[in-house]
């Protein structure tokens, strides 16, 4: 009975001292998992690195903090945020932000790490030669340049028709010149009866009672320009008139309304009484006033 009772008693002293060891086993690994950075000299340095804007050796300290505690999920964050934000090194950001994620991924701040990975990716993708992010890019690009080209041709074509119709405006404005009769009133065909010169003189031996008179040749008038009855006798006996030339004039539309009908000699008679202002081979000008004789 007695042997029974120590059998008992030292298998609850084994058990008791297993259990004892089972749990500080437990504490002991508590205790490394919470390792973290409030323990870690180096996690601290490197907090210290970036107050003083020198990133690199902010990633030397993050990365010896590691080497003390590989379980520092922390760490592998920070080192995410420097790589990413401070020295534009996408693929080590990347890195370390899945190995946070691995560590601690029922973090607080997992939704914010997958949206860094996924932003960081699409950006290292870019870079890539030939890549489709790249393409995307380049023709998102291409698609804006080719709309602001589009519209600046818009604005030149209408632009152009602008122009069109002002120079058709002016052109017909050119094409009609205003029209003053004599005495600066205006002419009408209906209401300015043609202008005539005197017929020849009574035969000789003739009377005035026995010779009727010769009735005027009318003539036609440029309505715009044409003046006659006060002019200077010529040798001949008959009446100058006066023309002033206008826009699109030429000796022979001249003669050809002042002598119609005879518009070559009309040439000629235009040329000889007005040798003085008439250059062989110099244009008419615009408001000349040119000796018609009759």
């Amino acid at each position: 009975m007695v042997v029974t009772l120590r059998i008992m008693s030292r298998r609850l002293c084994l058990s008791f001292a297993g259990l004892l060891a089972l749990v500080t086993c437990n504490l002991f690994a508590q205790q490394d998992t919470q390792y973290d950075d409030s323990r870690n000299p180096y996690y601290k340095q490197a907090e210290q690195d970036l107050d003083s804007n020198n990133p690199a050796a902010a990633v030397n300290d993050y990365q010896a903090a590691l080497a003390a505690d590989p379980k520092l999920a922390e760490a592998h964050y920070q080192l995410g945020v420097v790589y990413g934000d401070k020295l534009n090194d996408p693929v080590g950001a990347i890195y370390h932000y899945r190995q946070y994620l691995a560590l601690d991924p029922a973090s607080d701040k997992s939704g914010e790490v997958r949206d860094k990975i996924q932003k960081l990716s699409f950006a290292f993708a870019a870079t890539i030669p030939n890549s489709p992010a790249q393409t995307a890019a380049a023709f998102a690009k291409l698609q804006a340049d080719n709309a602001t080209l589009k519209k600046q041709v818009a604005d030149a074509a209408q632009t152009i028709a602008q122009l069109q119709v002002q120079l058709a405006a002016s052109a017909a404005a050119n094409s009609q010149p205003a029209s003053a009769g004599v005495n600066g009133q205006p002419a009408s065909a209906t209401t300015q009866p043609p202008l005539a010169t005197s017929g020849p003189g009574p035969a000789p031996g003739a009377t005035s009672s026995t010779s009727p008179p010769v009735p005027p040749r009318a003539l036609p008038l440029d309505a715009t320009n044409a003046v006659s009855g006060s002019g200077a006798a010529n040798a001949n006996g008959g009446a100058n008139r006066t023309y002033k030339v206008v826009s699109g004039d030429s000796l022979w539309k001249i003669s050809h309304k002042m002598y119609p009908g005879d518009t070559k000699n009309g040439i000629d008679k235009i040329k000889d009484a007005n040798k003085d202002i008439l250059i062989e081979g110099k244009p008419l000008k615009i408001g000349q006033v040119l000796v018609i004789p009759p």
